[in-house]
This record gives C-alpha cells, sequence and structure tokens, in this order.
C-alpha cells in the first residue's frame, strides 16, 4: 500500500544529494507511525551496484496494536537506520512503492535522545556529512562502521545536553 508523502528539505553537497520524506497523515501502515524523520539519499559511487538509499529515525514508544520494539540499548528513545535500496524499482521519494529494501543493513544503531525534535537534527547532521563526505552511505563496503557509530553516539550526547566525547 502506497504511503502518501511529500518533499522536505533538499541538501545536496559534492559526494550526492539528500530529499527529505515527509508521510503524510494518515498513516497507511500501523508501524510506520514510529518514524520521525526520513531522507532518501543519491549517492554516486559509493557501490558499483546502486546508488540511493533510505535513511530514518524511528522512536522506540510503545505503539497500539505493533509489536513493541526490541530496545538493545538501555534508555535508547530512537533507532537510526540507512539501508541501500534496490535500483530495479527505481526509488523515488514520492513513491512507498518504489523503497525494495536490501540487506543487510547498512547501518542500525540505536540511540538516546531526548525527543523527536532532536532525532531530527541528528538525522538533518548526518545526512549533511553524507553529502559532504564526512561519512560514507555504503559504510560496509567502505570499512567504515566505526564513524557511524562514534558519531551517532557523540551527537546523541551533544542533544541531551551532555558535554562532547574525546
Amino acid at each position: 500500500m502506497k504511503q502518501p508523502t511529500h518533499i522536505g528539505e533538499l541538501i545536496a553537497g559534492p559526494y550526492g544529494q539528500a530529499t527529505e520524506v515527509i508521510l503524510d497523515l494518515p498513516i497507511q501502515k500501523k508501524d510506520w507511525e514510529a518514524c520521525v524523520s526520513c531522507w532518501l539519499l543519491y549517492c554516486p559511487g559509493q557501490s558499483m551496484a546502486w546508488d540511493r538509499f533510505l535513511f530514518s529515525a524511528i522512536h522506540l514508544r510503545p505503539i497500539e496494536d505493533v509489536k513493541p520494539a526490541v530496545i538493545n540499548l538501555p534508555n535508547a528513545s530512537h533507532e537510526v537506520i540507512l539501508v541501500a535500496l534496490n535500483p530495479d524499482y527505481m526509488p523515488d521519494p514520492n513513491d512507498t512503492e518504489t523503497w525494495h529494501m536490501l540487506l543487510p543493513i547498512n547501518v542500525m544503531e540505536q540511540v538516546e535522545l531526548p525527543d523527536d525534535q532532536a532525532a531530527r537534527s541528528l538525522m538533518r547532521a548526518c545526512v549533511v556529512a553524507v553529502v559532504h563526505g564526512s561519512l560514507p552511505a555504503e559504510p560496509a563496503l567502505a570499512g567504515a562502521i566505526e564513524p557511524w557509530h562514534t558519531t551517532l553516539i557523540k551527537t546523541s550526547a551533544h542533544f541531551r545536553g551532555e558535554p562532547h566525547a574525546p
């Protein structure tokens, strides 16, 4: 079932471009209600086989009639997911039916944030880092999973008002 969307912010840099996708109400799939931020990334040259990625953040709060989130990190409030999209379906920000994820997932990290706005700000900061080449959209192929982990943990601490770790 296609989820109606509209386009938010567009961010471009030398390593790609990002399109913010805003899910319109009503949400068609109950579990999609957890999505607080969603971006489609176009990052040519990071993989020989695909160049589009879905980058999203979900809250981990209970949703009626949805299986509870599996929380792996004490006090986790949100989960950030970066996954390559199957190019055979020509991923389109205006058509959720074209978003076919490839496995394994590139990045999946739980973080502790004060609220959904902090999650959106974290996502935007990461998007800027990807399109400007500081974080890879295809970290597994680049051997760069650790920079994602460190970035998400340190930036989450910043949004909680804690000092930056070294």
